[in-house]
Order: structure tokens, then C-alpha cells, then sequence
């Protein structure tokens, strides 16, 4: 059996321009809720003002991939970029250069490097404005398609570091990304490739994005008070806060990362992908008893050959909707009696929900947990306000905890009942 091991993980998200200044920023409890700079939410019939937004201030320009084009050729690229393949291109470059691929001479290696970037929606913003202009009768741009079909940020970070292996993109929502990852590891584990960039990247802070969710009465309206709007696990959470940005993992062969000397952080040594298959259920939530969240954690455990006592912390899909509770209760299904000592957090109470890029984040921020033996808390929870169908676990509230962990999962859940849950490991 093929070994799959992390050697490299890059991120910009609404806290951080990077992946260690994204977890510093989580370990810290700050959150990047603003109020929606890139266009007027009100003009929109948009219940919501706000959003999880990455910096208006960052310049891509001074940032990897971008810092080290000429200046014709980077302002050319920018130019045909939709924001959610800008943020793929960052989050894959420190990725990437952190592994020590960003300046391979072995062609036969490139050869063997695949990636799949995963969206929930693409470029919906790129998209929006061809609509407008198709309906003002207006002439497109012949880059228009390219910046919202959602396998070009794929195409893009494949292309401009010559990387000849398989070429994806996974569109299951939530869950994209652990989607992504998890193919990228059996595109390993069958020899395919040796090495895949995954991850996942979204931008999806537009009119539509926020009023259509809006419409489900999905999102968070607690417009005065940013800093509480998104409350995992809380008896008053009012729904979920849109966030955006990117994060790639590079994964890799363990023999083959030995042999070349890289820096590895830990083992992926399970996963577990299920749907909800419920009949009569609402596409947009979960199986009322989390049995396709159960399944998909034991999967992960009876791949890696784990026992539940094995698992230290579980980094929750825990969305600040109504399906927080019924992941607990998956949780515990799952877990039995392990449950109420195992460390659950939801780090969506600071980053905001990144769509079809929340699991790639989310395994970074757990790769990072494993790293440093840090685990971040739920922004916002408290014991006096934790929602009594959310116990049963120890969920880590209001500081970060240094703990011995070794084992660490992480969990997402999306649209359409599909399910997926990644284990782990410190290397031994």
C-alpha cells in the first residue's frame, strides 16, 4: 500500500495572506467579518451585509506567483483571472514552493505531479458579468468563460508550473475539497501520480451568492454585530457567514518524498466519502440522524485501521446553521463512549464558510494543528450559550488548547447529501 504524506500547504483566507498566518490568526481569535466591500448588498434585496472577505488591501502583485512574473506578463494574467482562480494561484504557489517543486528541472517528474482545485460555483462573479452583458445585448470578453468554468484554476496552477499529471476538479459543494483530496490521494495510492496539489478555491461574495442563500434564509442577517455572527454550535446561531479564499495541499508517496529530502508534516492515512441517500430529504440539509456523517467517519477509521480512543480532535464541518447539532450527533454515534474526551472545534466561527474551498482550509488548519499540538476553539461559544443537542463532546471554547494530539480528523458535509471525512496522522 502506498503511503500518502503532506509536504507542503499554502492558504490565503479572510484571516491570513498564508497558511501559518491563517492559523496563527485562528489560534489568536480573530475573524475576518467585514461588511461587503465589492458591491452594495442592499441594490440587491440582500437580507445580509457582510461577509468573511479576504483584505481589500492585498496586493497580488507582491505575493507568490504573481511577485515573480515580469510586469507585462503579470498584469496580462490578472487581467484573465476570475478572484476565485487569483486565490487558487496563491494558495497552490506556497504550497508548492514549500514542498521544493517550484523549480523542478526533472521533466519526468513534472510528468508525474497532477492537481485538482476544487470550487463550489466557480467564477461566479466572472459569470454574473457575462449575464449583464448578454442581457444589455453587450459584446463578451473571449477570456469570459474561462474565468468562471470551474476547472480552470486547475488548469491554471497545472499550466503554469508544468505539471503534465492528472488534471481535476471536484463541484460537490461543501465537501469539494475533501473531494479533491481524497481523489488526489487515490490518483496516488493507484500510481497515477506521485505527487498531487489539492485544494480547493472560492470567491463567492457576489449579488447572487449572497441573495440567493439569503433566499434559504441560509446566511446570517446579524448585521450589527459582525463579530457574533458566525456561532457554531451556539443555542442562537442564526445561520452561516460567506467566506472566501483558497488552500492547496501537496500531497505526496512517502517513499518518494524520503528519497527526495522533503519536509513532511503528517500522514493522511484514512478518508471516507458517503451520501446521505435519503429519500424525501431536503437537498440542502443533512440526514436528520447524521447516518451519512457517521458512515463517513467510520470509513475514515476502518481505512486507517483506527480506533475511536485513536482520535485526539475532529475539525467540524459546523456550519453555524441548525445542522451543527446533528453532526454532534454523528459524532457521537460514531465515537460511543470516546465522544465526550474527544476535542471537537468549528473554525468557521472565524474564517466564515469558504464553500467548495472550507475543507481544503480546514485540513490545513488541522495539518497545522497536528504540527504545532495546537488546537483552535469555536469563536463565540461559551458554556452559557452552547446549544444542550451539541454536548456530549468536549467542544473547545473561547482560547486555543495545547494538547497531545496524534490522530485528527477532518470533517465536510455539503449540498446534496454528500459527505466526506479525512484522518490525519502524525508521522511515526
Amino acid at each position: 500500500m502506498r503511503r500518502i504524506v503532506v509536504t507542503g500547504i499554502g492558504a490565503i483566507s479572510p484571516i491570513g495572506t498564508s497558511a501559518q498566518s491563517s492559523f496563527d490568526s485562528l489560534l489568536q481569535g480573530k475573524h475576518g467579518i467585514q461588511p461587503i466591500e465589492h458591491f452594495d448588498p442592499v441594490q440587491f434585496a440582500c437580507k445580509t451585509t457582510f461577509a468573511a472577505q479576504v483584505s481589500s488591501q492585498l496586493d497580488a502583485n507582491t505575493l507568490a506567483p504573481f511577485k515573480y512574473m515580469d510586469d507585462s506578463a503579470r498584469t496580462k494574467l490578472l487581467k484573465k483571472l476570475d478572484r476565485h482562480q487569483m486565490f487558487a494561484m496563491i494558495a497552490a504557489a506556497e504550497a508548492i514552493s514549500e514542498a521544493g517543486l517550484d523549480n523542478l528541472t526533472d521533466e519526468q517528474l513534472r510528468h508525474r505531479i497532477g492537481v485538482n482545485i476544487a470550487t463550489g460555483v466557480g467564477g461566479l462573479n466572472s459569470l454574473e458579468v457575462c449575464a449583464a452583458k448578454a442581457a444589455n445585448g453587450k459584446k463578451q470578453s473571449p477570456f469570459g468563460n474561462l474565468m468562471f468554468l470551474p476547472n480552470l484554476a486547475a488548469g491554471y496552477v497545472a499550466s503554469h508550473w508544468n505539471f503534465g499529471g492528472p488534471n481535476n476538479a471536484h463541484c460537490t459543494a461543501c465537501a469539494a475539497s475533501a473531494h479533491s483530496i481524497i481523489d488526489g490521494c487515490n490518483a496516488i495510492k493507484s500510481g497515477e501520480a506521485e505527487i498531487i496539489v489539492a485544494g480547493g478555491a472560492e470567491a463567492s461574495v457576489t449579488p447572487v451568492g449572497i441573495a440567493t442563500f439569503n433566499a434559504q434564509n441560509a446566511l446570517s442577517t446579524r448585521n450589527t454585530d459582525l463579530t457574533a455572527a458566525s456561532r457554531p454550535f451556539t443555542i442562537d446561531r442564526d445561520g452561516f457567514v460567506m467566506g472566501e479564499g483558497a488552500a492547496c495541499l501537496v500531497l505526496e508517496e512517502y517513499d518518494h518524498a524520503i528519497t527526495r529530502g522533503a519536509k513532511i508534516y503528517c500522514e493522511i492515512v484514512g478518508f471516507g466519502r458517503t451520501s446521505d441517500g435519503y429519500t424525501g430529504q431536503a437537498l440542502s440539509a443533512p440526514h436528520p440522524h447524521g447516518s451519512g456523517a457517521q458512515r463517513a467517519m467510520q470509513n475514515a477509521l476502518n481505512m486507517a485501521n483506527l480506533h475511536t480512543q485513536d482520535v485526539q480532535y475532529i475539525n467540524a464541518h459546523s456550519t453555524s446553521t441548525a445542522a451543527d447539532s446533528i453532526e454532534v450527533l454523528a459524532i457521537k454515534k460514531t465515537f460511543a463512549e470516546h465522544a465526550a474526551q474527544l476535542a471537537v472545534s468549528g473554525t468557521k466561527s472565524q474564517t466564515g464558510h469558504l464553500l467548495g474551498a472550507a475543507a481544503a482550509i480546514e485540513a490545513v488548519f488541522t495539518v497545522l494543528a497536528l504540527k504545532h499540538q495546537m488546537l483552535p476553539f469555536t469563536l463565540n461559544l461559551t458554556t452559557s450559550n452552547v446549544d444542550p443537542d451539541c454536548l456530549g463532546v468536549d467542544l473547545i471554547m473561547q482560547s486555543a488548547r495545547q494538547a497531545e494530539v496524534n490522530v485528527a480528523l477532518s470533517n465536510s458535509f455539503g449540498f446534496g447529501g454528500t459527505n466526506a471525512a479525512i484522518a490525519f496522522k502524525a508521522l511515526d
